[in-house]
């Protein structure tokens, strides 16, 4: 059975921006769909979020994961860690980021020492691909808070497919308003 997981990003929520209206869209389709209300949304904690996601029982090898923002930095922790025999079909990484060298302005909402605990010491790019079929990077021309360096920087590291949205802001109700309780162009890469 097709399975679908969307992770929210810091501060979110399953209510917030468009991951419900995927989640509709996606169950129209026949997937089973998982929007869970990630912890630790402000100090983010990859460690307790890899366990909470394996405990829940959210990943199986039909498994398609979108991350938003930090969500999608998530994604790439969880494939580091997961067993090298579960190999997810598709990992759709929204507005994602490699390392805390994000903007100035988001860092006036969300402190940089928030992002301590988000990262792995060292990426183990080898590691992330192989527990993945396919990869998605979705960025935004004019995105405040993640520059498009990190997008290049996936893209190169996991040779997935490099889709801009132009003036896709952050891809949230905080900085691209009301358009952003839905993302009809995420819908084809499901």
């Amino acid at each position: 059975m097709k399975n679908l997981l969307i992770l929210h990003g810091s501060y979110g929520n399953p209510d917030k921006n468009w991951y419900k209206y995927l989640g509709e869209k996606a169950k129209k389709t026949g997937y089973i769909v998982h929007i869970p209300q990630l912890q630790s949304i402000d100090k983010l904690d990859l460690e307790k979020t890899y366990k909470f996601i394996l405990e829940k029982g959210y990943i199986n090898s039909d498994t398609t994961i979108v991350g938003h923002s930090s969500g999608a930095t998530y994604i790439l922790g969880i494939l580091q860690r997961l067993p090298k025999q579960l190999i997810i079909k598709k990992a759709i990484l929204v507005a994602g980021f490699v390392d805390a060298n994000l903007t100035k302005k988001l860092f006036k909402e969300v402190p940089k020492v928030h992002y301590a605990k988000l990262f792995p010491k060292n990426w183990n790019w080898k590691k992330i691909k192989g527990n993945c079929d396919k990869f998605v990077i979705i960025y935004s021309n004019n995105d405040p808070y993640v520059q498009i360096r990190h997008a290049k920087t996936l893209h190169q590291k996991l040779s997935g497919k490099l889709v801009t949205v132009f003036n896709g802001s952050h891809f949230s109700v905080n900085t691209g308003g009301d358009r952003f309780k839905e993302f009809s162009q995420i819908i084809k890469y499901i």
